[in-house]
């Protein structure tokens, strides 16, 4: 299978050394608008260097496209790429507007591709076995599922726009759309947001970069979300609390639990797949959109995903602002 990259930056060269790694892969293609950049990559991985993707698209003809521009590319890329006949692996968030997710999703179906989103949660290991603590029920009904996730994101000079909001989303697009999938895996649906945004930093004044959410779930439960990425003192976590116990993820190998008639703590391990102490974190995911294609099987994280972590996103954004409940769907 013949695949290809836009978007040479860390994130898209962690994506090509994995999919290396895949058996009758053969990158021949990486696209940058730097130029260097590409040329560096394909230097290690394969394939041959563009500034312009197009140019590529049409020179190659890829069969499959990872994706891992700026956030606010995402939809001309993946539109481009669907109309060269090339399956879609595209970073978080899927898009910054819901017109856009919608232009990325239709033209998936029009082409008759596959459209995956990076939601890259689904693929760690404590994450994965607290979703199966979870469905076992063990835990009993859900009563909230939480992420707190804090630090001090430094300007790059390499990527300027992951610090300017009308590029990245601030905040609540950049990291958070990882968090919202996170805590949406357990609850399902949300019916309604409230939250509490702030805007803080004098070199970045659109940048949404602290915000804390309660996302109500349309079945029953809820969730919350406390975010910085201008907080100078680091902190995080992830869980779940059920009606018989609460379970929540530590590292990369442990997940802690109890249950609410019991007097002791119980830590589960959890086995980190080869390919994490092989450097290569994204090759579950990877791995999962081409076993995909070849077997022609559901997009395992499919584009209506994408777009209902990007409604909550927004609704988090609009309920900062005004200070309001906003309701969902978003109309």
């Amino acid at each position: 299978m013949k695949v290809a990259l836009i978007g040479a930056g860390n994130n898209g060269a962690g994506h090509m050394r994995c999919v290396k790694e895949i058996e009758d892969i053969r990158i021949v293609g990486i696209a940058d608008p730097e130029l260097a950049r590409a040329e560096e990559l394909a230097a290690g991985v394969g394939g041959k260097a563009y500034a312009d993707h197009r140019a590529m698209l049409d020179a190659e003809k890829p069969e499959a496209v990872w994706i891992s521009s700026p956030c606010f590319l995402h939809a001309e890329h993946t539109v481009d790429c669907a109309g060269a006949g090339a399956h879609v692996m595209c970073e978080k968030p899927m898009a910054l507007t819901l017109p856009d997710c919608d232009r990325m999703i239709a033209a998936a179906d029009k082409n008759n591709v596959k459209l995956m989103i990076g939601q890259s949660t689904r693929y760690i290991e404590p994450l994965v076995e607290l979703k199966r603590i979870f469905d076992s029920g063990r835990l009993g009904d859900l009563v909230c599922s939480w992420s707190v996730r804090t630090n001090y994101h430094r300007r790059q000079a390499h990527a300027p726009w992951r610090l300017q909001g009308d590029k990245s989303g601030g905040i609540v697009f950049e990291w958070e759309v990882h968090e919202i999938d996170f805590v949406c895996s357990f609850g399902g649906k949300v019916s309604q947001v409230y939250a509490q945004t702030a805007y803080t930093r004098e070199d970045a004044p659109d940048f949404v970069d602290h915000f804390a959410a309660i996302l109500t779930f349309e079945k029953s439960g809820y969730a919350s979300l406390d975010a910085s990425q201008s907080c100078a003192v680091g902190r995080g976590g992830r869980g779940f609390v059920g009606t018989k116990g609460a379970a929540e993820a530590q590292g990369r190998d442990t997940v802690r639990l109890r249950m609410n008639d019991a007097d002791e703590v119980e830590l589960v391990q959890v086995e980190p797949g080869a390919h994490i102490t092989r450097g290569l974190a994204k090759l579950t995911q990877d791995e999962d959109f081409i076993r995909a294609i070849r077997q022609d099987d559901a997009s395992p994280v499919p584009g209506e995903d994408g777009r209902a972590n990007v409604e909550i996103g927004l609704a988090i954004v609009e309920s900062g602002r005004t200070g309001q409940v906003v309701k969902l769907p978003l109309t």
